[in-house]
């Protein structure tokens, strides 16, 4: 049996990363708990310890203009989704609506328009792929599958198919962050993985998040009845009249100008 000094101090011993992924993801008490994606820049990401991004950005003046206390942890995206919906999560930036979510959520936005594009290796940015079904059978053909965030949703006509359609779901990979898509594919172990084709974009042009696509290239390719908007999912379990002011607060932040003004920072061009 340990002794009491043994057990301490493996507790005290906890690599740092754990007791920083502990910290990221437990929510002390305030009037609202947001859940975001540490690795989705421009939207949210983390860096030296602190969050930025655009929704970052947006959510942190509609907090201060709604006169809310708020924190925002890390959390992998299914387990965000099931935290909104139980309530232990309030708000999920950087979402597509949809009709099955909208059960357990209200929304804020749009935020800014959305499409869902495939990231593939330099030397298979020009395969013809312009639809799902040739996609399905070019990863067939290649014997190679797709990376797909789990949980996600990228258009209703893609859903409806991922569900009802075998050689679809059977070309798919299922991972909680497209981190690890990305390594897989630069390890030539996927044809590609999909991503929101703005927020691929924007990273190439950014000196800093460029390296970490070496080698990889945006596809023409976009999931069909993926161009839609990006909002701010909040949960059904908070309070109405908390939702009720932020929702008049990013109305007043449009009506003012402050949401033009970010967007254009972050987008680079008008809403």
């Amino acid at each position: 049996m340990k002794s009491r000094f043994q057990i301490m101090r493996e507790i005290f011993t906890v690599p740092a990363i754990h007791l920083l992924f502990f910290l990221l993801s437990s929510p002390v008490y305030c009037d609202i708990i947001i859940s975001a994606s540490k690795n989705e820049f421009p939207a949210t990401y983390l860096k030296a310890g602190k969050w930025h991004g655009m929704d970052i950005e947006l959510l942190g003046q509609l907090m201060t203009r709604a006169n809310r206390d708020y924190q925002i942890v890390y959390q992998p995206f299914p387990r965000t989704l099931l935290n909104i919906q139980n309530g232990s999560v309030h708000i999920a930036p950087n979402l597509v609506k949809n009709k099955e979510r909208s059960v357990y959520m209200n929304w804020i936005g749009p935020v800014r328009v959305t499409c869902i594009g495939l990231v593939v290796k330099k030397d298979d940015q020009n395969l013809h792929v312009t639809t799902t079904e040739e996609l399905i059978n070019t990863a067939k053909l290649k014997n190679k599958k797709l990376g797909y965030l789990s949980g996600a949703s990228y258009s209703p006509s893609f859903d409806h198919r991922l569900v009802n359609d075998t050689d679809l779901a059977e070309i798919l990979h299922f991972l909680p962050d497209n981190a690890q898509h990305r390594k897989m594919l630069k390890l030539g172990r996927l044809l590609g993985y999909f991503q929101d084709a703005f927020e691929v974009r924007q990273r190439l042009l950014d000196e800093e998040f460029a390296s970490h696509y070496e080698g990889l290239a945006l596809h023409p390719y976009r999931i069909e009845d993926s161009c839609t908007g990006a909002y701010f999912g909040v949960s059904k379990k908070l309070d109405r009249e908390i939702y009720n002011g932020l929702e008049a607060a990013f109305q007043a932040m449009k009506d003012d100008g402050s949401f033009v003004e970010i967007h254009q920072k972050w987008v680079g061009v008008d809403p």
